[in-house]
């Protein structure tokens, strides 16, 4: 695999994996330590004619890959991505080998799934918000007040796929793991937004629903749009101001065109599931099968949610070191609380609308909720 990476502080992660309810055990090896993230993005690495017996699959994502270093360096989808392929080489001796095609040089946000499914790629990262319809009940629980962080997030969305709540909406690949970006922020044009008020009558970016309703019901104007074309739209003033996590304002450039940016902690989170062929997976041999099996999971999940949080602090002091602006507003808990109840009745609607369908959705929910409380009262 082209390009090298720095990798997350596994004394931490081993001490996370062992701890959480129904965490997998980690994997046993891990690639070895290199000293520094690269300093240009990884281009997509040549087809090369495999040596006999090596096993070559294509990995794609459709995220901007880096980020300026003191935010982070990385994104933490890539990074994640990445840190999981060279493990599977490492443990497998080099019998599998990469080919890795980022930033949407394969496939793009919009065709990931499809790709997936038919094999323009083995592996690649599905946003759930970009296929509405698609994943009813994975992407139901995007609304506001289920999760504080990405660690949280990540984990109990795992944890819901592993109990099998939402394992039927899946069924055409092959899941390596679930995660999360951090609850969601407003970046703005022309203003800070502190109230809803300050929010009424704005045109608002964002992927798909629910969150576009959430903004609706706020006050704002929802405009649909691909995340990679939010930077453009706010450039050409198609809207004022872009729903996205803090990660997202600086590996999308958004903070250049909108700098207000307002925090809003316990907000929505996205998921971002990494997947792989079926067909592919269930092709390869015995053995490296079951290095597949135990290098997904939890384990990842957590792995994922770790490093967003790292990058979500680093983002946060690179945000608040740019002159001429004002640092990061963080939406008090008063004012939060008008904002989240609107989401109360979108929450009970989604709810019924699933049930009607079949799916559990109330019961979901509940489970959600409950695994929240216990990997927050964990520290998580």
């Amino acid at each position: 695999m082209k390009g090298k990476i720095f990798l997350i502080p596994l004394a931490l992660l081993l001490a996370i994996s062992l701890v959480a309810i129904g965490c997998p055990a980690p994997p046993a090896t891990t690639t070895p330590p290199t000293t520094a993230p690269p300093t240009q993005p990884t281009t997509p690495t040549q087809p090369t004619t495999p040596a006999e017996g090596t096993i070559k699959l294509i990995a794609t994502n459709w995220t901007p890959q880096q980020m300026p270093p003191e935010a982070g360096g990385w994104d933490p989808f890539d990074y994640t991505l990445m840190f999981w392929m060279d493990t599977m080489e490492y443990e497998t001796q080099g019998r599998v080998q990469f080919e890795f095609y980022p930033e949407s040089t394969l496939l793009g946000m919009l065709d990931m799934w499809e790709g997936i499914k038919e094999g323009v790629a083995d592996i690649g990262i599905v946003n759930v918000c970009a296929y509405p319809g698609v994943f009813p009940l994975t992407g139901a629980l995007r609304l506001p007040g289920f999760f504080e962080n990405s660690l949280q997030s990540s984990m109990v969305r795992q944890k819901i796929f592993e109990e099998g709540y939402n394992t039927e909406e899946w069924a055409d690949v092959k899941v390596l793991w679930h995660a999360t970006n951090e609850p969601w922020s407003i970046s703005c044009r022309t203003k800070q937004i502190k109230t809803l008020e300050d929010l009424q009558g704005l045109k608002v970016a964002n992927v798909g629903d629910p969150e576009l309703s959430f903004i609706a019901a706020l006050g704002g104007v929802p405009v649909a749009m691909p995340a990679t074309d939010f930077f453009l739209a706010l450039e050409r003033g198609t809207v004022d101001a872009a729903w996205q996590d803090t990660n997202g304002q600086v590996v999308f450039g958004l903070a250049q065109e909108a700098p207000y940016i307002t925090e809003i902690p316990g907000n929505g989170t996205a998921d971002m599931v990494t997947v792989m062929n079926k067909d592919k997976y269930n092709s390869l041999p015995p053995d490296i099968k079951a290095i597949f099996d135990k290098n997904m999971g939890m384990f990842y999940a957590m792995c994922h949610g770790q490093r967003f949080g790292y990058n979500h602090a680093r983002c946060l002091d690179y945000l608040n070191a740019r002159e001429g602006v004002p640092p990061v507003y963080i939406l008090p808990e008063e004012e939060r609380a008008r904002w989240f109840a609107a989401a109360e009745p979108l929450i009970e609607a989604a709810a019924a609308d699933l049930e009607a369908q079949g799916l559990p959705a109330r019961e979901t929910f509940a489970r959600a909720r409950e695994l929240q409380e216990v990997y927050a009262g964990l520290g998580f």
